[in-house]
């Protein structure tokens, strides 16, 4: 069972990783969008004016569908001055802990976020913009996103819980655990040298 969840976990983190990808190439879109209307505004006087609106869709969508990802690779933010304190029991109980506080967060952020996409879907609502978008088509990407975002850390919470119940504390800490700075830049001269071969 544990070997057809680590499976899942490593499909899941690749999948987060293109989907990160995929994020990073619309966000540049939206750059080029938005410097060739600064281009067009200051040649012609006249720009669609569309990046005005879309832009704050795609951070949205982008930031949502970028947060599986960051769990993964631990990159979302922990204060962890006393986290190395502890023993190596208190760390444990500490990951999970946090671990499950950032799960429950996920769930009730993608409950929310699906609450407004229903509302939104209820009342037919359009964008108070001269292009009257359908809220409905970057809401459900965006919430989408977050579903995501709450299925990668529900099912990493579910391995570092069946972990710690069995004492695994090295696949907790790897899993869960914050980074030391050593940690860091193995990992960072690692995918280095993975992009240089």
């Amino acid at each position: 069972m544990l070997d057809a969840l680590d499976a899942l976990i490593r499909l899941v983190e690749r999948l987060s990783r293109r989907l990160a990808g995929l994020a990073g190439v619309v966000l540049i879109g939206m750059v080029l969008l938005i410097s060739l209307e600064i281009v067009m505004r200051r040649t012609i006087g006249h720009s669609p004016g569309l990046s005005f609106e879309y832009s704050g869709y795609v951070l949205g969508i982008t930031a949502s569908w970028s947060f599986a990802y960051a769990l993964f690779h631990k990159a979302h933010i922990r204060i962890d001055a006393a986290y190395v304190r502890f023993s190596a029991r208190g760390r444990l109980v500490l990951d999970l802990l946090a671990l499950a506080a950032f799960t429950a967060f996920a769930v009730m952020a993608a409950q929310a976020a699906f609450g407004v996409l229903t509302e939104t879907i209820a009342r037919d609502s359009v964008s108070n913009t001269p292009l009257h978008t359908p809220m409905w088509i970057p809401q459900v990407l965006w919430a989408a996103g977050w579903l995501w975002f709450a299925f990668a850390t529900l099912l990493l919470f579910v391995r570092v819980a069946l972990a710690a119940v069995t004492g695994d504390a090295e696949t907790v800490r790897r899993l869960a655990g914050s980074s030391t700075l050593d940690e860091q830049i193995e990992e960072e001269a690692l995918n280095l040298k993975e992009q240089g071969s």
